[in-house]
């Protein structure tokens, strides 16, 4: 063999290890995330167990005597099972926050009929996100403002 043969060889074992490492970090990358594996913000954390408590019929978590939450007339529980069916899943749209407040942009899915637009308002205290208040809609949430 010639001195330029041994290098195209050298650069064909290169590709055939780069490659498929190459291809296996890329499925990985989309298997993971994909599935949240890296896991989520404390605040869709917090989104995600409250609603799969209360789309479970389960008792909505009582809100700690330090919490930041104003005075509502209706407990948000109680209008997300108003909105939907007493069971539901959910999705979270989109989300923004601010400090210790924080909006979530979220799809409530009955068992029956379609999604159900919800905006959840969200008071942080300390390390934890309470549920403040629920309603119908969509707050426009600007990813990129300028």
């Amino acid at each position: 063999m010639t001195r330029g043969g041994q290098g195209t060889g050298r650069w064909l074992v290169a590709l055939s290890v780069g490659v498929p490492l190459v291809v296996a970090a890329i499925v990985v990358t989309v298997v993971f995330a994909g599935t949240d594996m890296w896991g989520r913000s404390p605040l869709h954390q917090a989104v995600d167990s409250y609603l799969d408590t209360v789309g479970g019929e389960g008792a909505a978590p009582m809100r700690g005597p330090e919490s930041g939450c104003p005075q509502v007339e209706q407990d948000p529980a109680v209008a997300l099972r108003g909105f939907s069916t007493p069971v539901f899943e959910h999705e979270i749209v989109s989300s923004t926050a601010s400090g210790d407040s924080a909006s979530v942009n979220v799809d409530l899915k009955p068992k029956t009929g379609g999604p159900i637009a919800v905006v959840l308002d969200l008071r942080r205290t300390g390390d934890r996100w309470e549920v403040c208040s629920a309603a119908t809609g969509r707050l426009v949430i600007d990813a990129d403002p300028f």
